[in-house]
């Protein structure tokens, strides 16, 4: 009799059976979605590993960059020109203007840093605030960013016109990462 009960298997049950199909579904969902993940296109223009790492120097002034930095063609077009958008900021910026807040001739700017590198390199970031007076001048004036600033975090600027608030009638307010325009906020009467 004993010998009986042990060559006797155990039945299968229904949480038995129902584990079994979820576990197998489960292996199936990721064996598709991995398929799906390596069949998809990606443009080769995308950005999978930073390769190129480009120091710029951190020259904090409220003066034009050196006439040799490429990114000062950007910018004496944007004074000389007069335009509001010299080119367009990038679709996902690594400044991002969160906020502008105007008190006279005081701007409180909001910043974020969101670079898809590993490091955020303050250093190769700039801002800028052009006013526009009642006068018909766009006075340039260069923000200097903190050299500690670390990737996905906010820091709060402050930019102050040097003419009396009400001359002031407008402000464009750029950010430019690694030589490229980011992003930038346009307020206010723009003609004089």
């Amino acid at each position: 009799m004993e010998e009986l009960e042990q060559n006797r298997r155990r039945s299968l049950d229904g949480m038995q059976i129902a584990a079994a199909v979820c576990v197998g579904t489960l292996i199936l969902g990721e064996v598709a979605l991995l398929v799906w993940m390596f069949q998809t296109h990606r443009s080769r223009r995308m950005q999978v590993q930073a390769t190129e790492v480009v120091e710029v120097p951190s020259t904090r002034s409220n003066t034009l960059p050196p006439a040799s930095n490429a990114l000062s063609v950007v910018f004496s077009n944007a004074v000389t020109s007069r335009t509001a958008a010299v080119e367009q900021p990038v679709l996902n910026p690594a400044l991002k203007i969160q906020r502008v807040q105007r008190d006279g001739a005081v701007l409180q700017v909001r910043l974020r840093a969101q670079t898809g590198e590993q490091e955020f390199s303050a250093a190769a970031a700039r801002m800028s605030v052009e006013w526009r007076l009642a006068d018909g001048s766009t006075p340039l004036e260069w923000i200097a960013l903190p050299a500690a600033w670390e990737n996905f975090t906010v820091k709060t600027l402050a930019a102050r016109c040097n003419e009396a608030a009400v001359q002031v009638r407008g402000y464009v307010v750029r950010t430019y990462y690694r030589q490229q325009l980011q992003d930038q906020i346009i307020e206010g009467s723009l003609t004089p």
